[in-house]
């Protein structure tokens, strides 16, 4: 495979790359924004049930954990799909630039880490 072939091939690779890493990206964002209102949602429910100061401080303790979980799993979430997408991106370079005898593999692309919209302890209680 010459040089312009390997350039082309780098091309459609990191094409690729970018499609798949941003449609798995709005994945998460759509799971992150469904889960988001399933949790206020949940909470809003318990709302009523509050009858005095001290419950009213717990339910806002409760929430404020829960939802810090929530955006830490999603950090996650995101930070592994950017490592990946960046890891297949550093591959196809490699293989771009690499000396004839090596550049004769075609990049391969990984699967991304899939959205998983996991159900709050709230929720999974709520649903019960």
């Amino acid at each position: 495979m010459n040089i312009i072939e390997r350039q082309t091939e780098l091309g459609k690779s990191l094409y690729e790359i970018n499609t798949q890493t941003l449609k798995e990206f709005a994945n998460l964002q759509k799971a992150n924004i469904e889960k988001y209102i399933e949790l206020n949602k949940a909470f809003g429910e318990k709302l009523p049930e509050v009858k005095d100061l001290t419950a009213f401080f717990e339910l806002q303790k409760e929430y404020g954990e829960t939802l810090a979980t929530n955006v830490k799993e999603s950090f996650k979430s995101q930070s592994d799909l950017f490592k990946s997408a960046f890891e297949e991106t550093q591959e196809a370079v490699k293989i771009a630039f690499a000396p004839e005898a090596e550049a004769s593999e075609k990049p391969k692309t990984k699967s991304k880490a899939k959205a998983k919209a996991k159900k709050t302890p709230a929720v999974e209680a709520e649903a019960a």
